[in-house]
């Protein structure tokens, strides 16, 4: 965790005119992205059902400029039989190889898998199965 301090360190040495990120709060199953305004869109572990995610998935590349970087981790669809935890409807978990060909006709592939998170509770270790898809905006 980051203290009072050591952020203000980091507000102090970021280049003149502050930190350059754009966030936004709101309604993605509604939203209409402006073309090609970011460098990068992240989508973290943003569980919907595919109608409404697919959606997300398109207006995220379409936000993209050429070049930048989209990219999504969240609970893989395999989670609900080997991982811990998640959300149980299955409906609203997708796999990496539904987001890469939601992405394929507009981005080049760097990494599409199911990756593996393992932590420790106080009932033991526990695993997580997520899905990792890094592209690049053509």
């Amino acid at each position: 965790m980051a203290t009072k301090s050591a952020c203000r360190h980091r507000r102090r040495s970021l280049p003149s005119g502050g930190d350059s990120s754009r966030r936004r709060a709101g309604d993605l199953t509604a939203w209409s992205a402006a073309e090609a305004a970011y460098d990068l869109a992240l989508i973290a572990y943003l569980h919907l059902p595919w109608q409404q995610i697919e959606h997300v998935f398109e207006q995220t590349a379409r936000a993209v400029r050429p070049a930048g970087t989209l990219l999504l981790v969240g609970h893989a669809a395999a989670h609900l039989r080997q991982g811990h935890g998640a959300p149980q409807d299955p409906r609203a978990l997708s796999t990496a190889g539904q987001v890469a060909a939601a992405w394929r006709p507009c981005a080049a592939l760097v990494r599409a898998e199911t990756v593996h998170a393992w932590w420790t509770i106080p009932d033991g270790p526990r695993t997580a199965l997520d899905t990792l898809v890094r592209a690049v905006r053509l």
